[in-house]
C-alpha cells in the first residue's frame, strides 16, 4: 500500500516541525580589528547581528537560534592589575545585583586562560517561564579585558553539550 504523495508531504513536514533540528558546530575566529590577536571556538554557525570597533573598544554580536555569543574587549573598567580574577570581580560587582539571576546557580572558577562565571537568569514571557544559561569567559589579554558572553535560552542537553565543546574549544592568541 502506497501513500498518496500529498499525504506523505505533510507527514515529514511534520515530523520536520516536531523534532529538533541539530545544530551542526564550527570552528569561529573572531580576530579583534588594530589588536592581532583574536578568540576561537567551536559553536553552531553564527549569524553576525552587530559589529562595532572604535579606538579601544570592540563588541560582537551573533546568532544561531537560541544560542547567542558576545565578545566585549575594552580598555581595565575597575582599578587593579591586568588579571583574570580582577576582570571577574570588576564585572561581578556589577552584574551580580541584576534581580533576574538566580543566586543560587552561581558559580565561578578560574584557570590559567580565564574566569568562567555562569548563571541562570530567570523570568517569564506571556506566562511562559524562562531560564537563560549564561556563561562568561572573562580575561585579561594585551592590556585589554574581554568577556565572551554566551548564553541560551530554555537550554536543552543538547544545547548543554553545544556550551560544553565551546568552552572546551575556547582560546585566544
Amino acid at each position: 500500500m502506497h501513500l498518496p504523495r500529498h499525504v506523505l508531504i505533510r507527514c515529514l513536514l511534520l515530523v520536520g516541525c516536531v523534532l529538533p533540528v541539530p545544530s551542526m558546530a564550527e570552528m569561529t575566529t573572531l580576530t579583534i580589528p588594530d589588536q592581532g590577536w583574536g578568540v576561537t571556538f567551536d559553536a553552531p554557525p553564527l549569524r553576525p547581528v552587530r559589529e562595532a570597533d572604535s579606538n579601544d573598544h570592540y563588541m560582537y554580536y551573533g546568532n544561531a537560534n537560541l544560542f547567542t555569543v558576545a565578545l566585549y574587549v575594552d580598555t581595565p573598567a575597575c582599578d587593579g592589575a591586568d588579571t583574570h580574577e580582577n576582570v571577574l570581580t570588576c564585572f561581578w560587582s556589577k552584574t551580580g545585583k541584576e534581580p533576574l539571576i538566580n543566586q543560587a546557580s552561581v558559580q565561578k572558577s578560574c584557570n590559567s586562560q580565564y574566569c568562567k562565571l555562569s548563571y541562570d537568569l530567570e523570568n517569564s514571557f506571556q506566562g511562559k517561564s524562562i531560564t537563560q544559561k549564561h556563561w562568561h569567559f572573562l580575561f585579561a589579554y594585551r592590556n585589554k579585558w574581554a568577556n565572551l558572553h554566551v548564553f541560551v535560552a530554555n537550554p536543552s542537553a543538547q544545547d548543554l553539550g553545544t556550551l560544553e565543546k565551546f568552552e572546551q574549544s575556547f582560546h585566544y592568541q
